[in-house]
This record gives C-alpha cells, structure tokens and sequence, in this order.
C-alpha cells in the first residue's frame, strides 16, 4: 500500500505506514472515517463521504459505509443513498434548504418536494411482505455495489503503475489467498443464494401481480353486488312500505266499509256485492301491463350518471399527474429559453460579424480606389523609368569608348613586347658585358642562384612527399574554411533571392561590370606576359625569385578566372530575373551603376600601379642590378596582393547589390545555412593536420561538447611537436600551450604550459589553483616527431598523460602524473557564453592566470580529442597572427600506434562516404559481395545505402542487430532480411566483420564475423546499382519520397568502419569526392559509453571491487523530469547503500542513516552532479554546489568491510521493490576503487544492461517558449496556402523538453508488418469514442497566481475537447477546445467566464503550436507564436484553485458539460503533441482510453489494437450465449493473443484467441473444457485481411478461418442457462482468465467488419474502451 502512504517503518518487526490523508490502517489497507472506498482494488482511491450534511452534526465527519459510501442514520427527516432526498410522508428540499416538513395529507403520500398530496395506490406492505420489500432493497444495493466494483475492476489500466502495484503487494497476494478462496466460495453461495431469491423474487412479484388483477376484478364484483344489495334493501324498503300502506288502507277500506255499511243501512248480500266488484276492478288493474319500460330507462340513465363520474375521477388523476409535471416542463422553458438568450447572443454576434463584413468591405473597395490611384502613379514611374533608361543608355556610350580606348592600350601593350624583344638583345650584351666585372660578384652570383636553386628543389620534394595524401592541401583549403563556405552560402542563398527582383536594366549594367573587369583581366594579363619575357631575360642567379614571382602572378590569375566564372554564372541568374517593380528597379539601376562605377575606379587604380611596376621593371633592365630587379619583385608581389585583396571587395559589393531585396523564403535559407554552417564544422572537426605556432599565433577553437558535460568530467588529448632545436634560441623557456575555461580566467579553467621544461596541467575548480608537473620527461628530451599528451579531470581528480612513440620499432614510452585539488570544489563550472579555447597563445585583449600567463607555443599541435568528440584546430573561431597559406603543417609520422588508425575511418552521425561507380572496380557476377568491418556502442544506424530510382537496398543496425531491405523492382514489393534469432549482436564496441553476399540474382545472404546468419530466396533481378553509400547518405537522398516509405531508418552511422570492399576490391573512403565528414583512425575515447539513459523500467549492474560503507567516493551526473527514482544501489545483507530521488530532491541512504538535500527540486531536466563521500566519522553528499552531511554513528569502530567484489546497479535493482526505477539520463560516473585508480565508468563493459540506451539521452532542459509580445487579438497574416504546405509538414518538429529515444520494439518473426507501425515521436491519436482522453494526476506547483500551458495539435475535426482542469464542483475551471474549427481558451474570474476564441480556423490538417496562459483574472492565446490573443477582467479577490487530474484529447462521462457547449465536450479528433506546464514537459498519463501513437502513412477503415495492449467491451445490447454467429475480419501484427472473448460468473466462457497463427477457439460450458483450431496454410500475418467466423449451438462449435473449416462437439450440459455475457474484442483483464488462456504478449493489429449474429457492432458505440485502442482508423503499413 505504498501508493497511500507518506513513509513507512519497521518496529518489532511488524512494517507500519503513516498513511497520507484519507487512508488509514497499519498498511494504508482501507479509507479512513469519513471516506470511502478499497484501497486494495487496483486503481481505487478513497472519497470523501457525501451525505449531504444531514449526518449527525455531533461527528467531525460524515458517516458513512466505508466501502459502498452510502451514508446511515440520515437526520432531519431525510433519507437515500447520499441523504439526498426527504423522508416518506415529509417534503421539501433535503440538500441545499434542508427544510424536509410533514406532509398534510392525513397519512396519505404526498409529492416529496412540493408536498402536494397524491393518491393512494396501494397500502405499504406489512409483515412478512415487509420482509420480502426489505430483500428486494438488499439486493437492488448489492446490485448496485456489483455493478460498481465491475466498472472499478474493467478500468483499471494494465500499465506500469499495475505492474507496479502487483509487484509492491505479491507478498501480500500470497498471504491473503486462502482467505479470498473463501471469500469466493461465500461469494458463490451468496451468489446461489441471490439467484435463489431472485427466482422466489420473481415468483412472488408474479404471484403478487395475479393477486392484484384478482383483487381489481374482486373490488369490481364487489362494487356491482354492493349496487344491487343497495338496490334490494331499497327495493325490500319500499315493499314494506308499500305493505304497511295496503295494511292501512286495508284497515282503512274495512272500517269504511263497516262505517258505510252502518251509516247506508246496508245489509250483508250488498255489501258482499260491492266486494265482488272491488275485487273486478282491482283484478283489472293487475291485468293492466307493468312500468318495465320506463324502469329500463330510469337504469340505463343511471348506468350513464356512474360512467360520467368515472370519466371525472380519471380526468381528476390526469390534473393531478399533469400538475406533478409543471415542474419539468418549467425547467426544460428555462432551458430552451437559455438557448433561445445564447441564439439571441450568436445572431447577434453574426450581426456584428456582418457589420464587421461590411466595414471590411468598404474598407476594401477604399483600397481598391487607392490601388487605382497608386496603378496610375506607377504607369507615370514607368514613363519616368523608361525615360531614365534611355538616359543610362546614352551614358553607357563612355564604357564603349573607354573601350576603344582600351584596344589602343593593347595595341601599345603589343609595341612594348617588340621593344621588349628588342630589349632582349641589350639584355645579353649587358649580360655578356657583366661576365667582365669582377670575378668575385659574379661567382657570388652564381652560387647564390644554385643555393636558390637548391631550397626550390628541397621545397618542391618535400611539398610533394608531404602532401601524398593531400593533407598539406587540405589544411590549405582549409585554413580559411568558415570564412569561405560562409560566404560562399551567402553568395548562393543571395544570388538566387536576386533573381527575383532585379531588372533588365542591372543586367546591362552587371554587363558592363563584366567589360571592365574583362579589360583589367586583359591587361593584368598583357603585365604578367611582359613580366614572364623579363623573367626570362633576366640573370640565370635570379631564376628562382622570378618563378616565385611567376607562381604567385599564377596564382592571381587564377582567382581572377574564379571571379569570371561567378560572374559569369551572376548574369545567367540577372539575365533570367523576372521583372519586378519599376520603382524598386529604378532604384536597382542607380545603385548598381554607382557601384560599376566605383568598382572601375577600384580596379583602375589597383592596376595603374602595375603598368607604373612594368615601366619601372623596363627601365630598370637597362641599369641591372641585384637589388633593383629584388625591389621588382616586391613591387609585383604587392601588387598581387592588392589585386587579391579587390577580389573580396567586389564580392562584397555583389552581396551589397543582392541585399537590397526583400528576402521571399528567409526561414528555409537560414535552416540551409545553419545546415551546411554544421555541416562544415563537422568537416573542419576532422581535419587531423597540424598546426605550425611561431609564438605570436593563435587560434580560438570551436568546441561540440557542451559545457554541462564537462563539468564534472574533462578529457582532452592532443599531438605535440616541439620545433626543430636548432630553430629556437630559448628552446627552453616556459610556453603557453593551452587554455579552456572562463573569459574573466580568474576561476573554473584548465590549461596546459611548459613550464622549466616539464609539461604542466593547470586547473582551477572555483578559488584553488592545481599544478601537475610531468616531471619525469623533461620537454627538451622529447624526439622530433609527435608525441601524444592527454590531460583529464575526474571531479576534483586530475592525471597527465605523455605516451612517445619510437620510429624504429613499435615500443612506446609512457608517463603518467596525478593530482587533486584541495577545498570541496568538485565541478568545472561554465556557461557557453563565457567559454573560450585558446590553443597555441592568446590574442592580445585577453590576460591569462598568472600560471598561464607565458609567451606562445612555438612548434607544432594538433588537437585529437575532446570527451567522446573528435575536435580539430580547423574547427576554429578566430586565427591570431597566423597566416596558413606561409604556416606548412607537418605531417605526422605513421608511428606504431598510428598504424590502426590509418586503415580506419570515423564516422560521427553526419558523415557519410560516396562511392561512385563502384564497377569500376569490379564487375556484379554469379556471386556478387560486399564487405565491411564496422565497430559501434550505437543501436541504430545505417551502414550501406544504394538507391536507383524506385529500387533500393539497405544494410541497417536497428536495436544493436543488423536489418536488409532491399526491392530490386520485385513484383511482389520489398524484401525484409533481419538477424530474427539475434544471433550477432553489433553494437558492442567491437569490431565486426559483415559480408552481403548475393547469389545466382536471387538470394541474399547475411554473413557477420564469417558465420551465417540469415539467407533468403527472392524473384530472380540482378542488382541494379552502380553507387553506395556507406555509414549514411545526404538528406535529400533518405527523405526521397521513392524510399522514404520502405526504409523504416533514416539515422547516420556513429562508429568506425574499415575494410570496405566490393567484389574483394578495396577502396579508400577519403579519395572519394564526395565523402563527408568522415575522419581518419578510430578513437578510442568516441567509443566509450559514460553516459546511460533509463526509461523506468531498466537497470544496468556490474561487479568491482569497490567497498561502500568504508573509505569511498564516488559521483556522477544526472538528468531527469521525474521527482522520484532510485540512481544507485548496493545491497550487503541487510546493509544497504542506495542514492534516490524523493519528491525532486537526493537522499543518500547508508546503513539506514539518511543524508538528504537541501527543499530544492533536481527534476527539472538540467545536469547535476552528485558526489557521495563515506569516511569513518562522517557521511556526505554533495549535490551541485550544496553539501551535506551527518556523523557516522559507528565512529570509533575498527571493524572493516572485507575486499571485494561487490554488485551494484545504475537506475534501478530488481531486489530493491521499495524504490522506483530512475527516468532519466546517468552519465561520468566514478569511484574510488581498490584495484586500480580512480576512472569515469565505461557502462559497455557492465555485465547486465537491461532496457537502457547506452549512447542516446533525450532528456532535454525546458524551452523557453516563444512568445509574441502583447498585442490585442493581433490577427492572422494571409499566407499562401503551397508556401503554408511547405512550412508545415505532416510530422511535428522534435518534441520540446522530450528528444525521440528509439524504443526496443519488439518484432513477431511470423508477421509482415512491424507490431509498432511508423508514427510521429511523442504524438498520440485521440478521438474515436466520445471519451477518447488521457489523465494526468501529478501536478507540480500553484496554478492561483499563473499557469502556462502549450501543446502541439493537428486536426481535420471542427468541434473537440483539447484541454480541461477544474476543481472538484468545477467552480473554478480552464480549458482549451475547438468550436466551429476555432480554438477556443476560456476560464473563470470569480462568477464571470473569461474566453478567448480565434478569429481564424485550425482545423486544417497541418500542426499548430498553441500556448495558453492564465494570469490571475487575465488570459492570453498564442497561436503559433504569431497571432496573440489577450483580454483581462478586474480583479474580483475570488480564490481560484484546481485539483487533478488533467484532462487531455477529451475529458470523462459527465465532465465539463457544465461549462462548455455539448458539441465541444466530446473527444478531439486528431493528434496531440509536447504537452508542457511551465516549460516542463508532461510525459507520464495516469490512465488512458482509446489513446494510440499519431501514426504517420495511409489509414483505413477498422480498429487498430496497439501492442501495449488493450480492449473493448461491447455494449449490453451485445452478447453471446449458448446460441450465437459471431465473424469478423482480422489483420494482425502479431502472431500470438486474444480475439474474442466472454466470460460468465459460473466460470463458463468462449475464447477466440490466435497462438503462433493458429486460431483457437475454446469453450468451457460449466462440464469441461473443449475446443477446436485451425492452421491457415496462408499466414495470417502476411499484412492481408482474413475472416473468422465462429459459431455455437448449444455444445457445437464450429471455426472458419478464410476457406478452412474445423468444428468440436463437446459435452452437453442439461443444466446450462443463456446468461448471455458481455463480449471483450482484441483483449481481456488479465484477472478474467484462466492460466491457459494467458498469453505472453496482447494481440496486436486491426478488426474490421465484426457482426454478431448478422447484426453490425460499432465499436464507437462500445460500454468501454480501454488502453491504446483507435476506434474506426487502422494504419494501412
């Protein structure tokens, strides 16, 4: 659990853990009260409990369940998982008012927030129904609780941080495993249990419901019995009223009667007759028919009267559900009404748009009067400049005279050579005469010409035998190297721009240039024939100064004829140029006839004084002598020299000319001069030539190396030849030969000096001064020839080195001297800017230390070596009193040491040899071969190159081993060879012979050191190439769209190479034209690996005798952007020594004993240095310049560790799980040993190097970003849409802060395609889902005052979220996104949004480099570092504070939906690149979905799984049971993983999965498993499309794969149920798998086409999509 915990602690040997905020437990297991959460589910945090503040205010914290978060004992008549809603007879509102009152419904329900009273729909459940509720609440919660840890365990990410996790707690897996089987097994019978009462569940509702039709139909019966006992009680009423009525009149009528009979007098027999006719009429009356009819009709009437009241009662309910949604339909009129004000601002924002439209266009047709207007002054310019031409026309007649006047200077030119030949005869007769004068002068004479003579000759032969090889020469040529091909650049790049805007008109004038100097050529020309005619009527005694003078004269003709043919290639550009404004050339013609003019007049006088010399020299003939015909010679060699000095003048004024045009591509001229401008230093770096130093010279030095890797480590060797001991008067005085250090030389510089005759080492490390004194070979007994001198600097260590070769024999004499300096200074500390190199002297302005301060070199030097870079004294800055055409270098001996390097060649990432016509040689035959020997700590690198058109072939190093691509115009396309069973490794520092042998046109062999490697048969073609190039190839060449597509490596050769042959037939590399940079010899220094680079998961270890708790020292230097890491480890039982990175700052670790630095961060990628120093009394550490330490507790003891050899790791151990492998580079590592002195670490020779870069180290300091100054919403320039094109390639520039490392990507032997296709370094693809995105938790500093963020984007998408960050309520947020294709940058001040939105759209395809910045309440947007967005709010006081993570490419379910439009809330569309805070590159996502690299090439339609793993999960409405047709088409990259797979609770599942390309499809139905597979007879990963089809019918699986068909019929489960589970495409969870169905490495390649039973799957639509997924876009190679 140490990702929640601050620090942990053994005590009583039980490990507890402080545990960070919100955890608790003895190992940081659970979440502490108040929160929620399980800590031991991978990927889970803890949370804050919500209950919506209706705990019990008594508790300081919410109470809630820890694991669920489902609060309890909810007060203030509340209830519901959060508390969230009122209690059940309350209403009102429970979150915010908290005011939940009785609702006045008489026990009735009521609606929960406006306590409106609703009816009854049936009574609570009572007794055991209320049990059965309370069961179903149980399990709608554990439901719940299911469903969430499923999601929790679905997204967590299979990266680093698992592995990591897994490793940290495997101890703890082991001992919680019993305890989890029974945590299963209890899971499966509560599982049973559940199911059980979920089927009781079902039967119950079901019973429940056939209860309710019965009661429904019951409560009718009953309704209608009620009606009709209703009906006959008042039915039986009124017949009992009817017969109370008849008794009464019963009575009624007898008591008439006996009153009638009485009163009438009647007697019995009448009234016996009145009763019979009573009794007729009442009998009458019976008959009479009833009131049926009407009573029918009195029923219907009242059947009708209890239908209408039905009616109402509904329509009551109806009023009632309709007022109950008066609420909703309110909030939704307050939505549409929102969108309705937010239409309202967008049309009115269209209305300023189109008033800004018509400003814009009245703005414009002002223009366009103006443009007439400025049309009809430019056509009057034109009359004017035509007028002016007519003028310059006329005024050209001048020239033409002055031509003819010329030929009159010719044709008297032509009588001088008659009056010379005329001369000639005086010349001998004075000759003759002069044989007369006295004996003496006139032998003096003669041996004075044969010692001339003679020096000419010794001259001449040693010129010769120096220069066998041309280095004489090249240190010529190259003596004035920069100052040439610089201008030389500049003459190319402003030539070509002149084309552009200069006129007619200059080429007449630049025509008239051209006569002038053609003039001056003939007449310079006439001088030197009339001078070589007196050179040969001179005196045979001065001979040799006259050919002196004649070569020098040669050699101004020569520049001379240089200058022509520039010329010449000027005025075929001028004569091409198109023609531009009449203003501009107007101004053009004046300018260049002031300059023709000037220059005439230059060239006149530089001549005048020739013609003057050649007068002189005739008349001087005629009264010879010595000294006049000496003075002669020194006139014409100034002359000369004059003339050599006009050269550059006019070369000046030709730049001067082309300047005066607007420059149309600036940008690509520059990146081409700094091309050649490196190019050139990397050629002038090889130059291996000496130096001659007269004590007055010097030479300021470029230096590659950069200062930050000299700090703690300095190297340097050099080659020194003292001067011949006759040639020097004090061949013993003190002499300054170098120095490297600061400008003020007061402090951190090193020098070298002789100093009473021994070589001295001078260095100063911050205020104390160190001499070394090689005191045992005194200078004056070194031979006369080079002698090799190495200084270096180990901290505050240094050693000299003197190594004197023998001519005679191959024994070498060695001397060696050591020193250190005293104080705690321990780094060189400089700064480029304050850096110089001074071989040989200084100039006059700059004043040594007092210790350096001697007279200059006198000798020669040549410098070899500076760290790993090979330097030169050509790769100079500044020359000092030296002239190099006079300073003739001497060449070095090929002495024993040298024999190696002679035969060598050093090849440094830039060079590169060109053999052309190679058949020259040798003929392509039966077996044609090439061979080379190539020796390298590199891994990659391109050794051999041919390339004709379409067709290539390749020998290249990728990850250490050797790769040939080749298509010799193959119908089938290009052939892969590669070393698939790394069988020779190359990149080990030693040398390696490599043969390419093709045989019989059709089959290429790969031979290294004379042991077969691989072989491989193709269509028969011969080899159609006459060129190679070896150890790389000119850009131009690698970036060719014809191989571009094919060679997956574009990296130069970094090594030495030799023996390179053809067909057995050497060639030497350094004749070839066209080489280079290529150096001789190998050095060993370029060969040794200081520096290693760790990528997290790599270590590299080896075994020394160094003795770690005792007497040590030990340093090395480090770089890194991540805060913690472990550097240094060493284990002795439980004794550990370890230096790690805690949080940005070093912790020394000794024995438990812990030395920490100071609160200031090192991950900030710069270089620092650390120095670990152990002693008996006290431990310490430096770091830069701070030290620290403690008392050594065991102080006093005498025990000692024994020596030994110990084992020790760089960046990481696999026994040290408690500390996190090191990011970062490690580099001049050293310590104090016990077998021998102390020396930087060499890692090449460390027994284990796992996943490390032992040359490569990306880690760069943070740029700092360009930044427009401030302007308001500054617009887009209108550019070009082909020039845009051409600035904006389709791949991003290196990524700022992160350089590209070549991953080791692993290749499948079986597949086509590479399991990594080609994509843009540090560029990731998002989009695909709506929630494509990467999160990224760790954010370093306070973002309340200011934050700068800047990224680099491309995309074709109008709408997408780029950016987002905001707290937790999202209150306070910043985001960037695109809306409409414009970028939008937007965040709050307080209760207001601030937003900042292009003008222009971005959404073009091309890269974009954004920086958004938020300043307190203001914001600025920097679009490409030219348009500026800013605006500002008034500071409102507001706190503003953020949390992690941030959102990149999209942002998840739910987020920023608050605050940003729908549309731009979904995932971006394209790729993302350089994500920076501060200028500190972002690099490390926490977790990622459906994020794949930015691939460059083709793209098609599918979905691309990548090697680092991932997977989708279908939506529910997909799934597979006992009973499915499942196909799709498939292209995969590798030939091993998992297709398909679905997975039940009870263990049951189907696996489609691919296993060294054979498909398997596997089946377990709750019996056993089973399966079937097939072997394709056509690879399926020949990088062609395959379909598999699966099918199930209960126990029947049936497999197709393209045509092939294989079926199994397993066992028949009677008890298996459809649980129709989830589908997984392309990948599983590890934990859902059986040990069977692990494989080794995830699937890797596209899916395409994938239906379900004849139903489509979109995998844009799927539940989850997690790891480096690409939904709908697969790369097509």
């Amino acid at each position: 659990m140490a990702n929640f915990a601050v620090s942990c602690y053994r005590k009583s040997g039980v490990v507890r853990c402080i545990c960070k905020e919100k955890y608790a437990g003895p190992n940081c297991e659970r979440c502490a009260p108040g929160y929620y959460g399980n800590p031991l589910l991978i990927g889970s945090t803890c949370k804050k409990c919500d209950c919506s503040g209706n705990s019990d205010p008594n508790l300081i914290f919410e109470d809630c369940d820890e694991v669920t978060g489902q609060c309890r004992n909810c007060l203030r008549n509340t209830t519901g998982f959060k508390c969230e809603q009122c209690a059940p007879g309350y209403y009102g509102d429970a979150r915010i008012a908290k005011n939940c009152a009785v609702c006045n419904c008489r026990g009735g329900p009521c609606d929960s927030e406006t306590g409106e009273c609703l009816e009854e729909s049936f009574e609570a459940p009572t007794g055991c129904d209320k049990c059965i509720w309370d069961l179903t609440d149980d399990l709608r919660l554990a439901a719940l609780a299911i469903d969430e840890s499923k999601s929790n365990l679905l997204s967590v990410s299979s990266g680093v941080a698992a592995h990591r996790h897994v490793n940290e707690i495997n101890s703890t897996v082991y001992l919680l495993k019993a305890k989890f089987s029974e945590r299963e097994n209890q899971y499966l019978l509560r599982k049973i249990q559940i199911s059980d009462a979920e089927n009781t569940m079902k039967d119950l509702l079901s019973d429940l419901e056939e209860l309710t039709e019965k009661e429904n139909r019951a409560a009718k019966k009953s309704q209608l019995v009620h009606k009709e006992t209703m009906d006959t009680i008042n039915y039986a009423t009124q017949l009992v009223e009817d017969a109370h009525n008849m008794r009464d009149k019963i009575q009624e009528i007898n008591s008439k009667m006996l009153y009638y009979g009485v009163e009438q007098d009647l007697s019995p027999e009448e009234i016996s007759e009145k009763l019979v006719l009573a009794e007729d009429m009442l009998m009458e009356i019976k008959r009479r028919k009833p009131f049926f009819l009407q009573r029918e009709l009195v029923d219907e009437e009242a059947d009708e009267a209890q239908e209408l009241l039905s009616l109402a009662e509904n329509w009551q309910r109806l009023h009632n559900d309709t007022r109950s949604l008066f609420p909703v339909v309110l909030e939704q009129l307050d939505d549409y009404d929102a969108k309705l004000s937010e239409l309202q601002e967008s049309l009115e924002e269209s209305l300023d748009r189109v008033r800004d439209a018509e400003h814009l266009n009245r703005a414009n047709a002002a223009r366009q009067r103006d443009n007439e207007k400025q049309h009809e002054r430019i056509k009057e310019q034109v009359e004017v400049v035509n007028t002016s031409l007519s003028e310059s026309t006329e005024s050209l007649e001048i020239p033409r005279l002055t031509i003819s006047e010329l030929s009159d200077v010719i044709k008297n030119a032509s009588r001088i050579y008659a009056e010379i030949d005329g001369a000639k005869t005086e010349l001998q007769d004075k000759l003759s005469n002069l044989t007369t004068l006295d004996h003496d002068l006139v032998q003096q004479a003669v041996e004075h010409a044969q010692d001339l003579q003679q020096q000419a000759n010794e001259l001449n032969s040693s010129l010769h035998r120096l220069d066998t090889n041309g280095l004489v020469q090249k240190a010529l040529d190259a003596s004035n190297v920069y100052e040439n091909i610089i201008n030389y650049v500049h003459e190319a790049n402003e030539s070509a721009v002149l084309a552009l805007s200069i006129t007619d008109r200059v080429n007449d004038a630049v025509v008239g240039i051209d006569t002038q100097i053609t003039y001056h050529k003939d007449e310079s020309e006439n001088l030197l024939s009339q001078a070589k005619t007196l050179q040969a009527a001179a005196d045979s005694s001065n001979e040799q100064a006259v050919a002196d003078t004649s070569q020098r004269v040669d050699g101004a003709q020569a520049r001379k004829t240089f200058l022509k043919s520039r010329l010449d290639e000027a005025i075929k550009k001028l004569q091409a140029a198109e023609k531009g404004d009449a203003e501009q050339r107007l101004d053009h013609s004046k300018r260049i006839i002031a300059e023709a003019e000037k220059t005439t007049m230059v060239v006149g006088r530089e001549t005048t004084p020739m013609m003057n010399n050649l007068t002189n020299w005739s008349q001087s003939l005629h009264h010879f002598d010595s000294s006049a015909y000496n003075t002669a010679v020194d006139s014409a060699r100034a002359a000369v020299r004059n003339l050599t000095e006009v050269v550059p003048q006019l070369l000046d004024q030709l730049r001067t000319v082309e300047q005066k045009r607007s420059a149309s591509n600036v940008s690509d001229s520059i990146r081409r001069i700094r091309e050649l401008i490196a190019q050139t230093r990397s050629v002038a770096s090889k130059i291996q030539v000496s130096m001659m130093f007269d004590g007055q010279s010097a030479v300021e030095v470029n230096t590659k190396t950069s200062v930050d890797d000299l700090k703690a480590f300095t190297s340097m060797s050099l080659y020194m030849k003292p001067p011949a001991k006759s040639a020097v008067k004090n061949e013993n005085a003190d002499r300054f030969i170098l120095y490297l250090g600061s400008k003020n030389a007061k402090s951190d510089y090193m020098g070298l000096a002789i100093k009473n005759d021994n070589l001295v080492y001078i260095y100063n490390l911050g205020n104390k001064e160190v001499e070394i004194p090689l005191d045992s070979k005194p200078v004056s007994t070194w031979p006369a020839h080079f002698s090799i001198v190495k200084i270096e600097r180990v901290g505050k260590h240094g050693k000299i080195f003197l190594t004197v070769p023998s001519l005679t024999s191959t024994a070498e004499e060695k001397f060696i001297k050591k020193g250190e300096v005293s104080g705690d200074d321990s780094l060189l500390d400089l700064s480029p800017e304050d850096t110089v190199f001074y071989v040989g002297g200084v100039p006059p302005n700059f004043k040594l230390p007092a210790s350096l301060n001697l007279p200059g070199f006198i000798g020669y030097l040549e410098l070899a070596t500076l760290n790993n870079e090979v330097i030169s004294l050509y790769n100079f800055k500044h020359i000092y009193n030296m002239d190099p055409s006079k300073s003739i270098p001497s060449a070095r001996d090929k002495l024993a040491f040298t024999q190696s390097r002679a035969a060598s060649y050093f090849f440094d990432g830039s060079s590169y040899a060109v053999v052309r016509d190679i058949t020259r040689r040798g003929k392509f035959g039966q077996v044609t071969r090439f061979d080379i020997e190539v020796r390298t700590p590199t891994a990659n690198g391109l050794v051999l190159l041919m390339v004709n058109g379409s067709t290539f072939f390749s020998l290249e190093m990728r990850n250490g081993y050797l790769n040939v691509f080749y298509d010799f115009g193959f119908s089938n396309g290009p052939v892969h060879l590669e070393d698939s069973q790394k069988k020779a490794p190359i990149n080990d520092a030693k040398y390696h012979e490599i043969s390419i042998i093709y045989h019989n046109d059709k089959k290429m062999i790969l031979v290294v050191d004379r042991r077969h490697v691989k072989s491989m048969d193709n269509e028969k073609m011969k080899i159609p190439f006459t060129d190679i190039y070896i150890g790389g190839a000119p850009p131009e060449v690698l970036q060719s769209s014809n191989i571009k597509v094919h060679l997956p490596l574009d990296v130069n050769f970094r090594g030495c190479m030799k023996g390179f042959q053809f067909q057995k037939k050497d060639f030497n590399l350094l004749e070839q034209p066209e080489t280079l940079g290529v150096g001789y010899g190998c050095p060993e220094d370029s060969l040794i690996s200081r520096r290693a680079y760790f990528n997290g998961q790599g270590f590299i270890a080896s075994s020394q005798k160094i003795s770690f708790f005792d007497a040590f020292e030990g340093g090395f230097n480090f770089r890194t952007l991540q805060p913690n890491g472990l550097l240094l480890y060493y284990a002795a039982g439980s004794d550990i020594f370890s230096i790690s990175m805690d949080k940005g700052t070093v912790i020394l670790n000794v024995k438990g004993i812990k030395v920490q630095s100071t609160d200031k961060k090192y991950d900030d990628g710069q270089s620092h240095f650390i120095i670990a120093s152990i002693s008996p009394t006290r431990y310490e550490l430096i770091v830069d310049k701070d030290r620290l330490g403690k008392n050594n507790p065991s102080k006093g003891k005498t025990d000692q560790t024994p020596a030994r050899e110990s084992k020790f790791y760089f960046g990481g151990s696999p026994i040290s799980p408690q500390y996190v492998n090191f990011t970062g580079c490690i580099s001049n590592a050293y310590f104090t040993r016990l077998d021998r002195d102390i020396e930087v670490e060499d890692f090449q020779r460390y027994s284990e190097k796992i996943q490390t870069s032992l040359y490569e180290c990306p880690i760069e300091t943070a740029p700092i970003s360009l930044l427009h100054k401030k302007g308001k919403n500054s617009s887009k320039p209108k550019i070009n849409k082909n020039k845009k094109n051409e600035k904006n390639k389709d791949s991003p520039r290196n990524p700022i802060g992160l350089k590209t490392l070549k991953q080791n990507v692993f290749r499948d032997s079986h597949c086509q395609l590479s399991s990594s296709p080609k994509a843009i370094s540090h560029a990731y693809q998002y989009g695909g889902t709506a929630n494509s995105r990467q999160e990224f938790e760790h954010l370093k500093g306070n973002f309340a005052e200011k934050s700068q963020f800047s990224i680099r984007l491309k995309t074709r998408s109008s709408h997408g979220m780029i950016f987002y960050v905001s707290d937790q309520e999202e209150n306070d947020f910043m985001t960037l996104f695109v809306a409409h294709g414009r970028l939008v940058f937007m965040f709050n001040a307080g209760h207001k949004k601030l937003k900042l939105r292009s003008q222009e759209k971005y959404n073009d395809g091309l890269w974009h480099d954004v920086i958004f910045i938020r300043e307190k309440n203001s914001g600025r947007l920097i679009i490409d570092g030219l348009r500026v967005l800013e605006e500002s709010f008034p500071p409102t006081g507001a706190d503003w504070k953020i949390e992690a993570p941030i959102y990149l490419g999209g942002v998840a379910p739910g987020k920023a939906i608050k605050n940003v439009q729908i549309n731009s809330v979904y995932s971006f569309s394209g790729c993302l690149s350089n994500l920076q805070l501060n200028g500190t590159s972002i690099t490390t996502a926490s977790q990622t979905f459906s994020v794949t690299p930015c691939f460059e090439g083709p793209m098609e339609s599918g979905t691309y799984f990548s090697s680092e793993g991932g997977y989708v999960i279908l939506d529910e409405s997909f799934n597979i049971g006992l009973k499915f047709e499942i196909a799709f088409e498939v292209r995969p990259r590798s030939s091993s993983g998992i297709l398909v797979h679905g997975h039940s609770v009870n263990g049951e599942y189907l696996n489609v999965h691919m296993k060294n390309g054979q498909v398997i499809t596997k089946v377990n139905n709750g019996i056993r498993d089973f399966s079937t597979s097939v072997t394709p007879k056509q690879s399926l990963c020949d990088g062609r499309w395959h379909r598999i089809t699966v099918i199930r019918d209960s126990n029947v699986v049936q497999l197709d794969v393209d045509s092939e068909v294989n079926h199994v019929v397993g066992p028949l489960n009677p008890k298996s149920v459809d649980h129709r589970e989830p589908v997984f495409v392309g990948g599983v969870p590890e934990s859902l798998l059986t040990p069977s169905l692990t494989m080794g490495r995830p699937f890797s390649g596209c899916i395409r086409n994938f239906v379900i039973d004849e139903r489509p799957v979109s995998f844009s639509k799927a539940a989850l999509v997690s790891g480096a997924v690409s939904i709908n876009s697969c790369p097509a190679a």
